[in-house]
């Protein structure tokens, strides 16, 4: 047994003590071996993989938006917009390759998989669920979920770019959660999930792009886009998602709480994101149609994205109305000056001519009398006047 005395003088060790303070959360939340989850775990082909994927998809999507501005240049959409509108089109493009992809591949490879285990699985909660079926060919799983996850991260950057800081970081915790799911080779969960959301994305980029088609059509189509908008968001992220993703995952017989906290930070900041708190927000917040992209309308500020090229655009416009409404004002108080400074000239004028009617009269009535010098009398004149 150590003693008092055996102890080392010196300064004490911050950094030992906070590991040994969290060294019994590392073995809460490592339930399993890490040697024995990343044995077959080639880091150096994952980050190959990754890297080369990623620039896959930034010099494609460069490409593609350079490509579709020739023809967007022809359409009556501004020029502010037209970079959101290449953007929505490249992610339907691409949610629906994936959705149809994990449909097929779920239909021909997974189904048949999961109908072969389905006595190991039981559904209830504090079991293993059927959505936690572990990838028995991993190469397949980590080569199509790569391509995902590397998406999702080039999508975010982009949000960052333009500066939507929400939507970059929900793109960034579910690109987490992703990343948790493969790591556990949850094959059925990954496939599932994707294809809820790939739906779900679909139809809410397809509203995008009608509502920029239509930016001046009526308030009822907006409404009615908007109705579409909620109602779709409703399904996957208060009927869907919770019950057949979230829940499971938590009450799960090994619990993950790496992927329980990512993927719970990502749903809490998608009820933030909702398009029901979006209204609240717009109602609050946007007094003046200048302060959104909807000009006013709650409908088109929630359907149509916010951009940097917007927000530009909305700042000169606000600085151009600020500069002529002072540039009015000046005008109408110089307006004012030069009309006073005339009125009073005018007065002026008119003052001295009937003052020196008066005076003329004066003389010629003293002349006729005979009183006096005129000199005197004029003086008594200016005096009494």
């Amino acid at each position: 047994m150590t003693s008092i005395l055996d102890m080392k003088s010196g300064p004490p060790d911050y950094w030992a003590d906070i590991y040994n303070f969290f060294l019994p959360l590392k073995y809460f939340i490592i339930n399993e071996r890490f040697d024995a989850l990343m044995q077959h775990v080639d880091l150096n082909y994952l980050l190959n993989a990754l890297f080369w994927i990623f620039l896959a998809f930034a010099v494609g999507f460069i490409g593609f938006y350079k490509i579709f501005e020739v023809f967007l240049k022809t359409s009556n959409i501004k020029f502010y917009k037209r970079k959101q509108f290449a953007r929505s089109v490249w992610n339907i493009s691409f949610y629906a390759a994936c959705t149809l992809f994990l449909y097929f591949y779920n239909e021909f490879m997974l189904l048949p998989q999961l109908s072969k285990n389905q006595g190991r699985y039981s559904l209830f909660y504090s079991s293993e669920n059927m959505i936690f079926y572990k990838s028995q060919q991993c190469e397949k799983f980590q080569f199509y979920s790569l391509f995902i996850i590397t998406f999702y991260l080039h999508n975010a950057i982009l949000d960052f770019k333009e500066s939507d800081y929400l939507e970059a970081c929900s793109k960034t915790l579910y690109l987490l959660a992703l990343v948790a799911i493969d790591v556990y080779k949850y094959e059925n969960y990954f496939v599932g999930l994707n294809l809820s959301l790939g739906v779900y994305n679909i139809l809410t980029e397809s509203l995008f792009l009608l509502a920029l088609i239509n930016s001046k059509g009526s308030r009822l189509l907006f409404q009615v886009f908007l109705g579409l908008r909620i109602a779709s968001w409703s399904h996957v992220f208060i009927s869907l998602i919770p019950f057949k993703y979230l829940v499971p995952t938590l009450f799960a017989k090994n619990f993950k709480i790496m992927l329980n906290v990512a993927i719970w930070l990502w749903y809490g900041l998608s009820i933030w994101n909702s398009p029901v708190l979006q209204y609240f927000y717009h109602q609050i917040y946007h007094s003046s149609p200048l302060d959104c992209s909807g000009e006013g309308s709650a409908a088109k500020c929630i359907l149509l994205k916010d951009s940097s090229e917007h927000r530009h655009f909305k700042t000169l416009k606000k600085a151009y109305m600020e500069v002529k409404l002072a540039q009015e004002k000046l005008k109408i108080s110089s307006l004012a000056n030069s009309t006073g400074s005339e009125s009073s000239c005018t007065s002026a004028k008119a003052f001295q001519a009937i003052k020196c009617i008066m005076t003329l009269k004066r003389k010629l009535k003293r002349i006729r009398e005979g009183r006096g010098s005129e000199m005197e009398n004029d003086t008594e004149d200016m005096n009494n006047e």
